[in-house]
């Protein structure tokens, strides 16, 4: 059995227009999003059996045999994560590079090819669209052109000053597929409209700012603006899915942490990631 060990950082976006090609490696989103200091670890727990699991959970079953078809392997990983698949963190697409990169590393064929194949597995089955770029590039990612990696192109923002952020995992949830089928044209083009924006700008505070103005028209915000208004130190926020991303003045850090773990939210204090997906070999 070979040894290695895969980190791919948590992926949060914030805008997303979907561009649909008769291919699904030109398929994908416009948009951006921000990676967080926040990882999904993993490694080769067997090489005669095929599969993904996440903290000792076995998930996305169909996928994982298509991985070890194609490249003709029979190899199962084990992840860690800290928070849950289905929330918004990009975990399908982190495992999917995980399982995939292991895959094809077994057997020296092209990182590249693996990468692409995590991504045709997200769109061909509906749940995602941008992340397995967006985690390759690593950091504040805007993606430029949709597409796998390789096929599309996404732009890494240098932050000069790491935002300090409190993540929140709220309970509820629903699929991506739900998600984009309640999403009509005419909000894409508003999306569209703000994304053009900060293509331009670049900047970190119009990201939250715009990504708040659209997720307010698809997430019910009315939970979260509960707990956080009137709250000193918030610099901005936005909702995808059950991932809440809270900027916030480095001193009210620990109180606002406090504050979302008081009314029940898994909540984490982390930041920008430096990296997009990491290999490792432990020698």
């Amino acid at each position: 059995m070979c040894f290695l060990k895969i980190k791919i950082p948590l992926h949060v976006s914030g805008l997303w227009i979907p561009s649909i090609s008769s291919s699904y490696l030109e398929t994908g989103s416009y948009g951006a999003g921000l990676n967080l200091a926040m990882y999904i670890e993993a490694d080769i727990v067997d090489d005669r059996e095929c599969g993904i699991y996440i903290n000792n959970a076995r998930v996305l079953g169909e996928q994982s045999m298509e991985i070890c078809n194609n490249a003709g392997t029979s190899i199962s990983v084990n992840a860690y994560s800290p928070v849950s698949l289905g929330r918004g963190f990009g975990i399908s697409a982190g495992l999917l590079i995980a399982h995939a990169l292991a895959s094809y590393h077994a057997l020296k064929y092209s990182s590249m090819k693996a990468l692409q194949l995590a991504h045709v597995l997200e769109v061909k089955y509906l749940t995602g669209l941008g992340d397995v770029l967006s985690e390759y590039t690593g950091g504040f990612a805007i993606r430029l052109k949709p597409g796998a990696p390789g096929v599309g192109i996404a732009h890494r923002v240098v932050v000069f000053e790491k935002p300090v952020l409190i993540v929140g995992e709220l309970s509820s949830g629903e699929s991506t597929q739900v998600m984009l089928s309640r999403i009509t044209s005419e909000l894409y083009e508003v999306a569209f409209s703000y994304y053009k924006k900060l293509v331009e700008s670049e900047d970190l505070l119009d990201f939250f700012n715009y990504s708040q103005l659209f997720t307010r028209k698809v997430f019910d915000y009315s939970v979260v603006d509960k707990i956080l208004s009137g709250r000193k130190g918030i610099i901005s926020y936005y909702l995808k899915k059950s991932a809440l991303i809270i900027w916030v003045e480095k001193e009210y850090a620990s109180e606002i942490h406090e504050l979302l773990s008081s009314n029940g939210i898994k909540a984490f204090e982390t930041t920008i990631s430096d990296r997009g997906v990491m290999v490792e070999h432990p020698g």
